[in-house]
């Protein structure tokens, strides 16, 4: 691969600065629950070349909004029809049909490229704007011009950062081999991003979304590599063994933990990348692999068979005070933690099949949130921890679904049957 997997983030200029919601949009958000936010999202304005694109942007932000938990989307057949252009609609007749705010815009395409003007207006308040901005993009991008503008309008109405331009990394079959994928938050622009013509696994973004590390064999027994936001791919680890397996990123980017075989047995090793020193954590006769980082990077969760079935402990950092987490089912691995630390999401094997199950670590009560529909593995928490993606073999071959992280609103992402160990980028700078 060649091209930045950073060519698809779209440069959005703002033509007005943030403010808080002025009356009518305050206060909508708080605590554990809230009312929704009724909101129209009308097509952009376009010329007859830039229709299918205006449609295109009108539909993408209504499906981001209403993925986000935050928003109802006003049923676009009650929209106003005062006017010739949803801009000359006066305010009144859009908070008429029950929208507290609605999203207005011009779209062109020019040249091979989009050129989006939005406004987001309170109908409370007729005549005020809570932003007036321009975004834009080659023409191939629109969806990508279409999340940011999503993610704009979850920041000025909640308060929150909207995750519409994230991505999910996974692996999928190419032809006798695994390559890494990835594609946009929702199962969309699905594009390969590896090809190495070999077996690709279990790949993690790096902080900032600009890098991503897996595990390959491209040249030999299985390593860890990263692809560079150039394309370029190297070889990361350097405690030798012969399979060094189960990446994950340190906070800052500046470290990758592993499991490497190199002493024998799996443990779980530190990698620096800037001296490319590796530092062996744990030392136990028993398996120890799927590390993760907390995300205060102080602590460490993994998957160890030392006391019996695999389940799942947590470390600090340097590798001590060693501690047990789970204890139910009879196999518990693959840990994730929630963005705030407060959680941890696992794959937990009950009567024969895995069920994706989150402990709340304070307490140590866990909640099981899919209930032996296939096996369900290898969850994966959304920047926002409003989310999680997870592999299911629910309908015979592996796809890729998320939910809540309440367990609710499943929704399936790929329909190939073998795309496996899905991780959720962070978002983007």
């Amino acid at each position: 691969m060649r091209r930045s997997i950073l060519a698809a983030a779209v440069i959005a200029a703002s033509a007005a600065a943030q403010e808080p919601p002025p009356e009518g949009l305050s206060g909508v958000i708080s605590g554990q629950g809230f009312t929704k936010i009724k909101i129209a999202i009308p097509e952009p304005a376009a010329d007859a070349l830039s229709r299918e694109a205006a449609r295109e942007i009108a539909q993408t932000v209504r499906d981001d909004l209403d993925f986000s938990g935050y928003f109802e989307i006003v049923d676009p057949s009650l929209y106003p029809l005062t006017a010739t252009s949803p801009e000359a609609t006066p305010a009144a007749a859009w908070a008429s049909v029950g929208a507290a705010g609605v999203a207005l815009g011009n779209v062109s395409m020019n040249g091979g490229k989009v050129d989006l003007r939005a406004k987001l207006l309170n109908t409370a308040a007729p005549g005020t704007a809570l932003f007036d901005r321009r975004y834009g993009g080659p023409s191939d991008l629109v969806r990508r011009v279409a999340h940011q503008l999503a993610d704009d309008i979850v920041q000025q109405l909640t308060g929150q950062p909207g995750i519409a331009s994230t991505w999910i990394a996974f692996v999928g079959k190419h032809g006798k081999g695994k390559e890494i994928y990835m594609m946009d938050y929702d199962g969309r622009r699905v594009r390969r991003i590896t090809t190495t013509a070999s077996i690709n696994l279990m790949p993690t973004w790096s902080p900032v979304a600009q890098r991503l590390a897996f595990m390959s064999w491209r040249t030999g027994p299985p390593s860890i590599d990263v692809l560079d936001a150039d394309g370029k791919v190297n070889r990361a680890t350097t405690a030798g063994g012969t399979m060094n397996i189960s990446p994950d990123w340190s906070p800052d980017g500046k470290k990758i933990v592993y499991a490497s075989n190199a002493a024998g047995n799996a443990e779980i090793f530190m990698l620096d990348l800037a001296s490319k020193r590796s530092t062996r954590l744990t030392s136990s006769p028993a398996i120890d692999t799927s590390p993760t980082f907390s995300p205060n990077g102080r602590e460490i969760a993994f998957t160890s068979d030392r006391a019996g079935p695999p389940q799942i402990y947590v470390m600090d950092a340097e590798g001590l005070n060693v501690r047990r987490l789970t204890t139910d089912g009879n196999y518990a691995d693959a840990a994730a933690w929630s963005p705030k630390g407060d959680k941890i999401a696992y794959a937990s094997r009950v009567e024969g099949r895995f069920d994706v199950v989150v402990l709340d670590v304070p307490t140590g009560a866990t909640t099981r949130l899919t209930h032996g529909e296939g096996n369900n593995e290898n969850p994966r928490w959304s920047p926002d921890g409003r989310h999680i993606v997870f592999a299911s073999s629910r309908t015979g071959g592996y796809d890729l679904y998320t939910m809540r992280a309440d367990g609710t609103d499943v929704r399936r992402l790929t329909r190939g049957g073998d795309a496996q160990t899905p991780d959720w980028s962070h978002r983007l700078p």
